[in-house]
């Protein structure tokens, strides 16, 4: 069970693709790339939160039978040790051909503690847009391309996936690490992040190669090429 909704989340808008003819079946692949590093890290962080409240719980009951409840303290079962997993709900990267991302190497495990940043793979933060909308008020059954320059991206939007262009702030360009002068984040339907342009595109084609190499499923480069050494222009 603290698995399934993200499990849910991140396989359903891939089923859809492929049922709808935007995504090629190698999308599908990702999937267990993705989440089975997730689901065994958060396997064995309930194994460690069962051990730490059987160890409450045992002293606790050794305390009641020798009546000695009162000469030391027992830490609550709901304190900042147990069950302290935001890190690992939050924060989780992933690395597959659904990400574009210069980094080759296996993700570290998620940490307890949850630092948001807009790494591609991680899920994009929560940031106020606007007094009543935030920047997950954006995502839906669809691509989210946040930038401060929606006009020069939406010279590439003659595409047959679900996209929308949402306007960033310069002042939260600068949080993302994006230029304020075009840069871009994309995200994915489920809220992940799937590419990153710290600078503005430098042909009209990027955005399709991009959307076309995360939908196929299979590591590719932004200008459509085999990934081997790093991606041109997006992380």
């Amino acid at each position: 069970m603290n698995t399934g909704v993200a499990d849910a989340h991140n396989l359903c808008w891939k089923l859809a693709g492929v049922l709808q003819g935007w995504a090629g079946p190698g999308l599908l692949d990702s999937y267990e790339t993705e989440r089975h590093p997730v689901a065994r890290e958060t396997l064995r962080q309930a194994v460690a939160n069962t051990r730490l409240l059987l160890q409450v719980q045992n002293l606790r009951n050794e305390q009641l039978r020798s009546g000695a409840e009162t000469l030391a303290s027992v830490e609550l079962p709901w304190s900042e040790r147990y069950f302290a997993q935001l890190g690992l709900v939050l924060g989780s990267t992933y690395r597959s051909g659904a990400v574009l991302s210069d980094h080759s190497a296996p993700p570290e495990p998620a940490d307890t503690e949850y630092v948001p940043t807009a790494e591609p793979g991680r899920r994009m933060p929560h940031h106020w847009l606007a007094p009543d909308r935030s920047t997950l008020d954006t995502f839906g059954e669809w691509f989210t391309l946040l930038t401060p320059d929606p006009a020069r991206w939406r010279q590439q939007t003659a595409e047959p996936r679900p996209l929308r262009i949402e306007a960033l702030s310069g002042e939260h360009a600068g949080v993302y690490r994006v230029s304020p002068h075009g840069g871009a984040l994309l995200v994915r339907p489920d809220g992940h992040i799937a590419a990153r342009w710290d600078e503005p595109p430098t042909n009209g084609s990027t955005l399709h190669h991009a959307l076309t190499a995360i939908t196929a499923g299979s590591p590719r480069r932004a200008d459509g090429r085999r990934h081997r050494d790093g991606l041109s222009g997006a992380r």
